[in-house]
Order: C-alpha cells, then sequence, then structure tokens
C-alpha cells in the first residue's frame, strides 16, 4: 500500500516535469517520458492521471509526426532520428501503461485525438524504407498502445475500425517484423465482433482474413491469428464459405486444421453457436461429397511433384525419425506429428490431402451428438463414405499401394503418408452415422456396405485401429436391428464371414428356431 501511495503522490511532480520539459531538448523529454511511464504501471496512478500528462504526450507525439515528415518531405538530414523514434516509443509505452484496466484514461485518450495521431505515427512509420531497430520499437510501441486502448472499451475499437480498417491492417499483416505482425492481430482480435466480421465479407476487405489465415499457416505459434480464426470467422458460416473458395489446396488444409480444432473443443455451445456449426458442417460434407475421390491420387507415388523432392522427404523422415526417438522412448507422439507435417508441406497431391483433412474433421463433428444428428440426414454423405471406402479398399486389392492392408511396415513407412488411417476414419464415419440411426443401418444394407466393412476389419499397419472401428460400426449397424444381424449370421454360415474375426469382435453366431442371430459375447485376443 505505501508503495502505491507513494507512486500516487510521486505522479503530480513528474507530470510537471513532463510539462515543462516541452521545449526542452529531446533526451530531456525523454527522461520526463519515461519517468511517467514507470509510475503508470501502478494501478493507483493510473486511475488518478490528469488529463494534462495525455495532452503533452499527444503534443510530443504530433511534433515528432510532424518533424520526420518534414524531414523527409525536404530530404533534410539535420533531424536526429533515432532519439526521435526513442521519444515515440516511450510516449506510445507511456500510454500503453496507462490504458490497463483503466476505461477513463481510454476515453480521455480518444477524446483527445490520440488514435488517430497514432494511425497517422504507423502509416508514417511504415514509409520510412531504413527498417533499423528504433523504429521496429516504436512501432511495436504504437501497436500495443491501439491494443490497449481497445481492450474492453466498444468506442476505442470502433474509432481504430473507422480509422485503420481495411488499409492499416494490410499493411501491419504483411510486414516482415513478426513481433508487428502478431501485435497487429491482437489489435485486430480486440476490435472484431459479429458485425466487423460481416463487414468481411466485401470482396474489398476479404484480403484481411486471407492475410490473417497465411500469417497463422508462415507463423505458427502466432497466437491472436489462431483466435481471430477460431474465435470470430469460424462464427460466420457465409464468410468460411467464401474463404474456402479463394484458398489454394494447401491453404485449405491449414483452414481446416483450424476448424479442427474449434469443433474439438469440449466447452458447451450456446444454440445460436451450434447452429453455425451445422452449416460449416452442412457445407464441409458437401466439400467431401464433390472431392472425396482425390484421394485416391495417393495411390502412387507418380504423383508427386518429382522425385527430387521426395528425396528431399525422404531424407527429412530419417532426420525426424532420429530426432523423436531416443534409446526406444518415443519423445512425442510421431503419428500426430507426421500428419500434420505431411499435410501442411507434402510433396503429395495437394487436393487428396483436402480430402484427407476432411475426413478428419467430419469424424470429429459426428463424434458430437448436436452435429451428429444433422449429419446423419447430410444428402449423400453416408452413400460416399461407402462408395469411398469400396474403391480404395478395390484400389488397396489391384495394386500394392497405401490402400494394400500390410503387416510389414517399417517405422519410417508408416508415418510417411498422408493416407495413412483414411480407410480407418471412413469406417469410424460410418459408424457414426449410424449410431442409433435406423434408416442409415438400412441405407448400409442396401448399398452393401457390412460385406465392405467385415472385409476391412483385419490388422493392417496402415490402418491403425481399423479392427477397434469395426467394430464399432458393426455395432452400431446391427443394434435393434435384426436384419443386418441376420446378413452377418448367413455370411458367416455361408464362409463369407471369417468366424475367428467375428469371435475377434467379440461377436458369434447362435441358431434360434430355424433363424441365425448374432449376439455379443467376450472378446477374444488377437
Amino acid at each position: 500500500m505505501a508503495a502505491a501511495g507513494s507512486g500516487s503522490r510521486s505522479l503530480p511532480a513528474a507530470a510537471a516535469r513532463l510539462g515543462r520539459s516541452m521545449a526542452a531538448a529531446p533526451a530531456a523529454r525523454l527522461e520526463s517520458v519515461r519517468a511517467v511511464t514507470g509510475l503508470l504501471r501502478e494501478a493507483q496512478p493510473r486511475e488518478t492521471a490528469e488529463e494534462s500528462i495525455f495532452q503533452d504526450l499527444l503534443k510530443i507525439l504530433t511534433k515528432a509526426l510532424n518533424e520526420i515528415e518534414q524531414a523527409y518531405k525536404d530530404s533534410c538530414e539535420l533531424l536526429d532520428l533515432d532519439t526521435c523514434l526513442l521519444l515515440v516509443a516511450e510516449c506510445f509505452r507511456c500510454l500503453r501503461n496507462a490504458c490497463v484496466e483503466c476505461a477513463k484514461n481510454q476515453d480521455v485518450m480518444r477524446n483527445l485525438g490520440l488514435i488517430t495521431t497514432s494511425v497517422r505515427l504507423i502509416k508514417l512509420l511504415d514509409g520510412i524504407q531504413i527498417k533499423e531497430e528504433p523504429l521496429l520499437t516504436a512501432f511495436r510501441c504504437s501497436l500495443q498502445f491501439l491494443g490497449n486502448i481497445a481492450a474492453g472499451n466498444r468506442d476505442s475499437q470502433n474509432s481504430i475500425w473507422k480509422c485503420a480498417f481495411p488499409d492499416l491492417f494490410l499493411t501491419c499483416l504483411t510486414y516482415s517484423d513478426e513481433k508487428i505482425v502478431a501485435y497487429c492481430c491482437m489489435v485486430l482480435f480486440t476490435c472484431l465482433n459479429s458485425e466487423k466480421v460481416r463487414e468481411l465479407l466485401d470482396p474489398e476487405n476479404l484480403t484481411v482474413a486471407l492475410r490473417v489465415l497465411k500469417v497463422y499457416k508462415e507463423q505458427l505459434e502466432s497466437e491472436w491469428s489462431f483466435l481471430i480464426v477460431t474465435d470470430h470467422l469460424l462464427k460466420c458460416p457465409e464468410l468460411v464459405k467464401v474463404l474456402y473458395a479463394k484458398l489454394s489446396n494447401q491453404e485449405r488444409v491449414t483452414f481446416l486444421e483450424l476448424i479442427m480444432s474449434k469443433v474439438s473443443e469440449k466447452n458447451s455451445v450456446t444454440s445460436e453457436e451450434m447452429n453455425v456449426f451445422m452449416r460449416i458442417a452442412d457445407f464441409l460434407a458437401s466439400c467431401f461429397r464433390d472431392k472425396c475421390e482425390a484421394v485416391l491420387k495417393l495411390t502412387s507415388a507418380a504423383d508427386a511433384e518429382d522425385e527430387v523432392t521426395n528425396g528431399l522427404w525422404a531424407a527429412f523422415w530419417e532426420y525426424l525419425m532420429q530426432s523423436c526417438v531416443l534409446d526406444g522412448l518415443v519423445l512425442f507422439p510421431l503419428y500426430e506429428v507426421s500428419k500434420s507435417c505431411w499435410l501442411l508441406g507434402t510433396p503429395y497431391s495437394t487436393e487428396a490431402l483436402v480430402t484427407v483433412r476432411l475426413l478428419d474433421v467430419l469424424c470429429e463433428m459426428t463424434s458430437n451428438n448436436g452435429q451428429l444428428e444433422h449429419l446423419q440426414a447430410s444428402p449423400g454423405l453416408l452413400e460416399t463414405a461407402i462408395d469411398i471406402l469400396r474403391l480404395t479398399h478395390l484400389a488397396g486389392k489391384q495394386a500394392v499401394n497405401i490402400f494394400t492392408a500390410t503387416h510389414a511396415m517399417t517405422g519410417q513407412e508408416e508415418i510417411s503418408h498422408p493416407a495413412v488411417g483414411f480407410k480407418s476414419h471412413l469406417i469410424r464415419l460410418i459408424g457414426n452415422l449410424c449410431y442409433k440411426s435406423k434408416g442409415n443401418q438400412d441405407k448400409v444394407y442396401e448399398l452393401d456396405g457390412i460385406p465392405l466393412i467385415l472385409d476391412n476389419c483385419s490388422i493392417d499397419d496402415n490402418n491403425p485401429f481399423v479392427n477397434q472401428w469395426a467394430v464399432y460400426a458393426i455395432r452400431n449397424l446391427t443394434e435393434q436391428n435384426e436384419r443386418n444381424q441376420e446378413l452377418i449370421a448367413r455370411m458367416e454360415e455361408k464362409g463369407l464371414a471369417d468366424n475367428s474375426v467375428l469371435e475377434h469382435m467379440g461377436l458369434e453366431i447362435e441358431k434360434q428356431d430355424d433363424k441365425l442371430l448374432l449376439r455379443s459375447v467376450r472378446k477374444k485376443p488377437l
């Protein structure tokens, strides 16, 4: 308490020194601003700060802006640019500190015109060709200030949006400095709301959203770009469709990764949010129906861009294996790491990789009860899943490729193909769509899907957990469905279904009153 009180008493004296320094040399002004910056780190001085402090800071920034503009207009070298930029950066630090959890100061600064002045300065800094550290620091601090003045303050958010959208955001999102890009994303995230997201649908503004996705793809550690997409862009199904259409296949893979992150969240959702998810689910299901056969391009290495690229990727995977495994200890899940890496930078058909990720997202969506019921009624989705399972199964039997069941795979091969697990996920999707759905159970029967699933239930290194997903699918297909149960029983009796496989699945055939019944028993070990 003593420290806080001391800071509060010291602020008037520091503010008075700041006022007197306005006519002093830049170095003296800089020291005066630094003194105020330090005091405003504490809550009590922030709450008691007078408007005169912000008026003086505005005067310093305005003078700096005018001096820099004039110097570059006249090609004048007399201006000590570094000292000027240090002063600008310190002013923004001071303003940034004053905004923290203090709506009063945010409002005072906005009303004084500090947002407008800041945007003008940022545009000016962007125009300076020599990007040395003092300039970058001033640029970063200006964006941090905008982020803080906007935090929790709708009027400030609107003011920044009016001054900065879309041009300033585009300028900063394409900047060569990662911190400037990150701070720009912070400001954009803070300013966005449902109304502003809809403004991104305008063709002239859509570039902002596209650039955010590019930032995420290029800077995977960028938390703010991730949050912009998951917390704002994905809440507008119309924008999702427009963005998807504009993206390259590799960018679509990244976008689908972000959608996967969102749908995987376990948080409770409102009815409005669930409606958004269902509309996105409809769109993704239609994309999967239209493009799923592209996965067949992965049956041959000839689809790689060239042999050199494949050689580089083989070397990369050898290095990854050496990096991830130490004395037999797996340092992190190779399968998940490998799949993400392949999807982001693979030499294989990128259209096929989109299909792989679409299937992953649909599997996740059908694991949610609200979205499951909606997708169970999605026109053609179940039929498409069965058709592509049949096509990939046939492709694996006609020639040796990634869709061929195998037990002799080396560790490197196991992780180095993006279609590993594709048939497992198809069976998982089919099983999900048939959960407590008599109509879909019957549809699989009519499409001869049950024999197809049974033919894919052996252990397969190309499809981890395929046996477990097949058990799950058969369980959902036969639950309270005597016709499907009888079909499997007849297949076993005629030798079309391997009885040992059924036993491993925890099923056996029983004859009662001339009827063959399928019933559950204790599952036998594999």
